[in-house]
């Protein structure tokens, strides 16, 4: 039915005023800006941004809600619409030069992980992020080594942006409410120096060492060693991937780089 949260869709509406200006208070919209929103829903966090003046691209997946959409903000000259899977979207099509993209939005669990590595994806056109997120995955974003939420998520949030939980909002605000708590996070972009090649090394060497988080990193990271050798390795292999920093897994992730042309013996 039309404007009915969706449970298959992770539809939680935010209905609270209050929250609503407090997300804008920390987008802060200028009118030169490109806003994309994930989930626009019935348009709240919408209403707000489009009055921002900034141009606005909403990104909704359900087909229910585009005509609702399309009613309360087709006549905005700034707003524009897309009916389609922000995971498959391609957003180097909103992109300008000297202009890059803020993300925004109230996103579903299902969905948090992989949206945010379609955006390390496409970092040289993003400017930042604000997320509306639930709070254990906000916890796994700012975590820092050697605690339980620190993982995957933690250091390549923390590589390539920098994360701030902005504040804490109560499942009250929702409808319908779910049953924990959320968190409002921004992610600014870093500026990263790396090439391609070594982005790619870092995601594999950190995914991989956290696949089996509780083993040490000389198992943890087995096929990776097997084929590189372990001789000359600036990280203590006996460790496990919760206790090393982000420096520490550039560090590893480049030295499996130069590993990859240099021969060695078993």
């Amino acid at each position: 039915m039309t404007g009915f949260p969706k449970k298959r869709l992770g539809q939680n509406f935010l209905i609270d005023p209050n929250i609503l200006r407090k997300i804008i208070a920390v987008i802060s919209p200028k009118p030169e800006d490109i806003i994309v929103e994930i989930g626009s829903g019935r348009g709240a966090l919408t209403d707000l941004l489009v009055q921002s003046g900034s141009e606005i691209h909403a990104i909704e997946i359900d087909k229910d809600l585009i005509p609702e959409l399309q009613m309360k903000f087709g006549s905005f000259p700034n707003f524009h619409l897309w009916n389609d899977d922000a995971l498959k979207f391609d957003l180097s099509s909103l992109s300008k030069p000297n202009s890059r993209l803020r993300i925004v939005g109230n996103i579903p669990y299902d969905i948090t992980s992989p949206l945010i590595f379609k955006i390390f994806d496409n970092i040289a056109i993003v400017q930042d992020v604000t997320f509306l997120v639930q709070k254990e995955i906000a916890r796994r974003i700012t975590a820092s080594p050697n605690s339980k939420d620190y993982g995957i998520l933690s250091v390549l949030c923390n590589y390539f942006t920098i994360p701030k939980l902005e504040f804490i909002v109560s499942p009250h605000v929702f409808r319908p409410a779910p049953k924990v708590f959320s968190a409002v996070i921004t992610l600014a972009i870093r500026q990263i120096d790396s090439d391609l090649e070594f982005r790619k090394m870092l995601i594999k060497t950190v995914k991989t060492a956290f696949n089996q988080r509780r083993k040490i990193l000389s198992n943890a990271l087995g096929i990776m060693l097997k084929e590189r050798g372990t001789d000359d390795c600036p990280i203590d292999l006996n460790r496990r991937a919760e206790m090393l920093t982000v420096d520490e897994f550039m560090d590893l992730s480049q030295w499996f780089m130069r590993r990859e042309s240099k021969p060695f013996s078993l």
